[in-house]
């Protein structure tokens, strides 16, 4: 049989349910981790997708029939896996959802402990699979449904929140995925006021997709917050690690700027004295210089690495008195009160009690921004991969080779004295997902963009079509 293994991504397994990913191959990647992960017990989660409880059942068979305990919580946000991994008795966690994906897809987000699995490793789980040399299977595993465990997720969160000392007027926005009954029933426990506006199930996606870092999917949600006279607005994914925000005029937050509020917030309870690993915030190539400013405003020491979700955990485990982390993406790490997973329903439970005490008589929540430069950027601009990706990418760092760049993630030039230009910098790195070229550029004014935007024609412009990168 031929298997779809070039489902086996970069931070996940990500494919077409049914055809690339059905029964068969759920139950054997069920065997094949087992073997992998040597686990005698795993947490298992699942979104609403059409074909998650087939995917769920075959994959759970095939763990049991391997001899491993499933400790099964049904439907749950990854956010609530995440936190299963951390404190249930078991050797890691699968969530099988595909988060944001349109709805024919479906995959497997794994963890060995409670580390997210990546890179290599997933291909040398790929290689198990694909081997078929997987450990006797002799049915000892057990199956326990634990049907309370999103509610005791839930209490998790609000205790570690911490007391929320006023009302919060938000509205929240699920987009049908799987996080909405549980962004419901935890506004409630918060004392969130607000409305609640696609929140019930509804695997089709009926509104607009479960992304909340694309101003598009966030329209609803402004306007809810305007018409409702809310303080803000929140999104989430499909599958609960991710959040967005609007203010309370509607308009849209990137996610970058949200992570600075959320390090001066962070960063004011940590004394100047401490060790330098507990005032580093961890932040991707993607984002903004404004961020890198304000952690160093705030006494902190700013860490540029790649981007995903699943190196910057591997970070956080690596520097355990890091208090916080987070990506363009809207995945963000609170290590100082939470346990440094990436959970929507934290994120926003955190957020509503920054907000009830730094705005304790409702001033605008956009006022929280007000120490936070605004430079002029590109939007992220996705330049198709024309030719063969690690060649083009030599060709690119070529072209930078006499620049300052951080080679961590593709290359970011920094572009500080450089062409007249005070501050800026320009990224070109390779999607892990999709035959693309994520570009951004930034800079401390207008005319010091037009400058990197030339220069970066002049440079790679020969190799690379430009035009979505000037567009952006």
């Amino acid at each position: 049989m031929t298997w779809a293994v070039h489902c086996f991504k970069a931070y996940d397994i990500r494919g077409i349910a049914y055809s690339e990913l059905d029964a068969s191959f759920a139950e054997r990647l069920g065997q094949a981790l087992a073997t992998f992960l040597d686990c005698s017990a795993l947490a298992v989660g699942r979104d609403i997708r059409e074909s998650s409880p087939e995917l769920h059942a075959a994959f759970v068979k095939g763990l049991t029939a391997s001899g491993v305990d499933v400790h099964d919580l049904n439907i749950c946000t990854t956010g609530a896996l995440y936190h299963a991994t951390a404190s249930l008795k078991v050797d890691g966690g699968v969530m099988i959802t595909a988060s944001h994906n349109p709805p024919e897809y479906n995959g497997f987000k794994m963890c060995r402990g409670t580390a997210a699995m990546a890179g290599a490793e997933i291909q040398d789980l790929r290689a198990v699979f694909e081997s078929g040399d997987f450990r006797p299977s002799d049915g000892s595993g057990s199956h326990i449904i634990l049907d309370d465990f999103t509610n005791q997720h839930l209490t998790a969160v609000v205790s570690a929140a911490g007391k929320i000392l006023r009302p919060v007027h938000a509205v929240i926005d699920s987009a049908n995925a799987v996080p909405g009954p549980f962004m419901v029933a935890l506004a409630e426990m918060l004392g969130s006021t607000g409305s609640a506006i696609h929140c019930q199930w509804d695997n089709t996606f009926p509104n607009h997709p479960p992304d909340p870092t694309r101003p598009k999917n966030m329209v609803d949600l402004a306007e809810a917050v305007v018409s409702n006279g809310a303080e803000f607005g929140v999104g989430v994914d499909g599958d609960g690690d991710r959040i967005g925000v609007v203010d309370e005029r509607g308009r849209f937050i990137h996610p970058d700027r949200l992570l600075a509020v959320f390090a001066e917030d962070v960063l004011t309870n940590i004394p100047k004295s401490a060790s330098e690993e507990a005032r580093t915030v961890i932040h991707d190539v993607k984002c903004s210089m404004a961020l890198e400013h304000t952690i160093r405003q705030n006494g902190g020491i700013p860490h540029m690495m790649r981007t995903g979700h699943s190196f910057l955990k591997q970070a956080l485990r690596e520097m355990p008195q890091c208090p916080l982390a987070g990506e363009m993406s809207g995945h963000f790490f609170f290590h100082d009160r939470w346990n440094g997973f990436d959970d929507s329903l934290y994120g926003f439970a955190r957020l509503v009690e920054l907000v009830a005490r730094r705005l304790p008589k409702g001033e605008p929540f956009s006022s929280l921004f007000d120490n936070i430069p605004n430079f002029p950027s590109t939007g992220e601009a996705k330049v198709p991969l024309i030719g063969e990706r690690f060649a083009t990418m030599d060709a690119v760092k070529e072209a930078f080779s006499d620049m300052v760049s951080n080679q961590a993630d593709g290359v970011r030039v920094r572009y500080d004295g450089h062409l007249g230009v005070s501050a800026g910098w320009f990224l070109c790195r390779p999607s892990n997902t999709e035959p693309i070229l994520v570009m951004r550029a930034e800079a401390e004014n207008e005319d010091g963009l037009s400058a990197i935007r030339e220069d970066v024609t002049r440079r790679i412009g020969h190799v690379i079509d430009l035009s979505l990168f000037h567009s952006a």
